[in-house]
């Protein structure tokens, strides 16, 4: 309550069977989406070097066994962009269903709205192979969504699945704002 009432939606995405086995072998059954917002207002994207060219989103990374929530978000915003934050919002839970034939793996998603509160631009964990930064004001989310839905056949089903969260996120800003009413995502309830 702290941070507001999340929207909480469920999508049930239909994958391949490679897009299965990855989700399926991967230890990450939840994950952390920090929009950074910058002190210009504009929300934090970035692009690593496997990435199709031009494919621009906001950070993600899992929450560790027994890693509270939020510290999973400091952590993950830190080691992606080496800022300090502060949470403004609680921006939804999303319950991933990655379905193939009668199949199903599951992955909780927790976006957060963050403010930038210091701290310098720079990738602190190598490892993320981030290569760049971007910056996209709240009312661009539903072009970098489109973008990433519209990515090359061999990233689609990956593009599709990172768009749910910069769509959710517009909706809740723009909720808030009170310029627009929330429209419904396909596949998500």
């Amino acid at each position: 309550m702290r941070y507001g009432v999340p929207l909480r939606r469920r999508c049930v995405l239909d994958v391949s069977e490679e897009s299965y086995g990855y989700r399926r072998q991967s230890k990450r059954r939840a994950e952390v989406v920090p929009f950074i917002r910058r002190a210009n207002g504009n929300l934090l994207l970035h692009t690593k070097d496997f990435y199709p060219k031009g494919a621009f989103r906001v950070p993600s990374g899992g929450i560790y066994k027994r890693e509270a929530l939020l510290d999973a978000v400091h952590r993950e915003a830190f080691e992606e962009t080496g800022l300090q934050v502060a949470v403004e919002r609680f921006l939804a839970v999303v319950q991933f269903d990655f379905c193939w034939q009668e199949r199903t793996v599951s992955l909780s998603s927790y976006p957060f709205l963050l403010r930038e509160g210091g701290g310098r631009l720079e990738v602190q964990d190598e490892h993320e192979r981030i290569t760049a930064f971007r910056e996209v004001a709240p009312c661009g989310l539903e072009s970098v969504a489109s973008h990433l839905e519209n990515l090359p056949p061999v990233w689609r089903e990956w593009g599709e699945f990172r768009a749910i969260s910069h769509r959710l996120a517009a909706m809740v800003l723009r909720q808030e704002s009170g310029s627009e009413h929330m429209a419904e995502l396909p596949g998500c309830v």
